[in-house]
């Protein structure tokens, strides 16, 4: 025997009242914000040994002699952080041998902090002695950072410089910055850090030493090596 279907009373639906309708509105939108927000990687990776092959084994009167003497942070810190590392040793006939890093991620979170000599050296036995901010060579009116180190008689005199997206901090706090801004836009930014050292007593010596390389090294006309070097809107 087939039951009948009861009838149904329109008293046995509720509708969702205003306050309802509001938080569930407000629930949707804020979903759809955090998934529009959610930072996305926008930098195409560079090919394994794109660093090796874009900056050249020679620069003016430099030339490439070694990849090793450099100081480094522990493998532990900077496993997953970086996508490519360049370390090389350049040599010029009468001048201080230049030690060249160039540490590259192409998705950044602040990681960069762990190749600054602020952290790395230390680590390795350094002190660090007055810093100071200086012209980035070859990129008007950027900014980089000048700094000296020493452990017992060995004393590295240190330029360096970061970009972050298409930023150029001179600070923790403007790296981190840097990166929380790229965030609110959605996008996961790429960064850079490059490294030029020195082992010398006299600071200013080495400093013009160091940023006229640097003006060579950003010099280059390989486009890949540009666009890790500068980002994308600087490339060409």
């Amino acid at each position: 025997m087939t039951t009948p279907l009861r009838s149904l009373d329109a008293r046995s639906f509720r509708l969702p009242d205003r306050r309802q309708l509001l938080l569930g509105g407000a629930l949707t939108a804020a979903a759809g914000a955090a998934a529009w927000l959610r930072p996305r990687r926008t930098t195409v990776l560079p090919p394994d040994g794109a660093l090796e092959k874009s900056v050249p084994l020679q620069l003016g009167d430099y030339r490439y002699a070694s990849s090793t003497g450099l100081i480094l942070p522990d493998s532990d810190q900077t496993s997953g952080v970086y996508d490519q590392v360049l370390t090389r040793v350049y040599v010029a006939p009468d001048a201080a041998p230049i030690m060249l890093l160039i540490a590259y991620g192409s998705a950044q979170d602040a990681g960069l902090a762990v190749h600054r000599p602020e952290a790395c050296y230390p680590s390795a036995g350094y002190t660090i002695g007055t810093q100071s901010t200086v012209n980035l060579r070859g990129m008007r009116g950027r900014k980089a950072t000048a700094l000296s180190a020493s452990r017992g008689d060995r004393i590295e005199q240190i330029y360096f410089w970061m970009r972050i997206g298409e930023r150029f901090p001179t600070s923790p706090i403007d790296e981190k910055a840097a990166v929380f801004a790229a965030n609110l836009r959605g996008v996961m930014p790429d960064g850079v850090l490059v490294r030029l050292s020195v082992r010398s007593t006299d600071a200013s010596g080495a400093l013009d030493q160091m940023m006229a390389f640097n003006a060579m090294l950003l010099g280059i006309d390989d486009r890949m090596g540009r666009t890790v070097l500068l980002g994308q809107d600087r490339a060409s």
